[in-house]
């Protein structure tokens, strides 16, 4: 069993580098996606001892290209969104223009490689290129760039399972129905983190969770760790509102347990980045 260890939201806010650093120095992250946008972003990119990829964004922040190209993703004030639920009416009644989002996209991988990141994989802010049509326009700009993985959100849990990780494991499942892998582009077999996050990112959850998929060869577990410090800035509100600080902290002191790396190597898994796999 091959298992990633992916921290989202690179570049976003420094909290996020430090955990990074931190996580990837004792050996349990091995992976990070930056967030091209953020605040961030310029620093971030010089983050080493991890693979780097790219978090693909269409709902926070300013664009990469000029307001005006990108209209479908964008509000009166040139921003996304910043509004999940927003950006999902207007995905969902046909406003949003796919070609704008590729392009935006390649946009995005430019200024992560104008930075000096070569992406080894991409993957998105809130699971959005896992959303049916935008997983075929992922793909698309992964063929562009050369680069052969992407994360596919499915993470299994039970039926009864009906809490707010529950759910959203189970929609990201039924947007997984309608995708196709593409040529030259590979997906985990499943992830772990999406369901349970914060205090519950816990090495026995994620035991017991491989020992019930023991085809699954190829793990990601996706995760938002971050160390914040006294007199670190806020993060701007264009990025509109975020839960993810609220588990900073949590999934730090979660990754940071020595019991992670025991467990996997009880289970005989090697941690790898996407760069390192086939």
């Amino acid at each position: 069993m091959r298992v990633i260890v992916n921290v989202d939201d690179l570049g976003l806010h420094p909290a996020v580098r430090r955990a990074v650093e931190d996580l990837g120095r004792i050996g349990i992250v091995t992976s990070s996606t930056l967030l091209v946008n953020g605040p961030d972003a310029e620093q971030a990119a010089k983050t080493t001892g991890v693979g780097l990829g790219v978090h693909l964004n269409i709902l926070r922040g300013r664009p990469t290209l000029p307001p005006d190209e990108v209209g479908s993703l964008v509000g009166p004030d040139g921003l996304f969104l910043g509004d999940y639920t927003a950006l999902f009416k207007r995905y969902l009644t046909g406003r949003i223009d796919h070609g704008q989002v590729e392009r935006e996209w390649n946009a995005q991988v430019e200024r992560a490689r104008e930075m000096g990141v070569s992406p080894t994989h991409f993957d998105s802010e809130k699971h959005i290129h896992a959303w049916p049509t935008l997983m075929a326009v992922a793909a698309r700009v992964a063929g562009k760039f050369g680069v052969g993985w992407l994360r596919r959100p499915v993470e299994c849990q039970k039926l009864a399972r009906v809490d707010a990780g529950g759910l959203r494991a189970k929609f990201l499942g039924v947007c997984s129905l309608f995708q196709k892998r593409p040529a030259r582009v590979r997906w985990p077999d499943l992830a772990f983190g999406i369901a349970d996050q914060g205090r519950f990112l816990l090495p026995e959850r994620f035991r017991a969770y491989a020992a019930h998929n023991p085809k699954a060869r190829v793990l990601e577990i996706v995760c938002h760790p971050g160390k914040p410090l006294p007199g670190d800035p806020d993060i701007p509100a264009e990025y509109g509102k975020l839960r993810v600080a609220a588990q900073w902290e949590a999934e730090y002191k979660a990754l940071s347990d020595p019991e992670w790396l025991r467990v996997l190597g009880e289970m005989g898994a090697k941690l790898v980045h996407y760069g390192q796999m086939p």
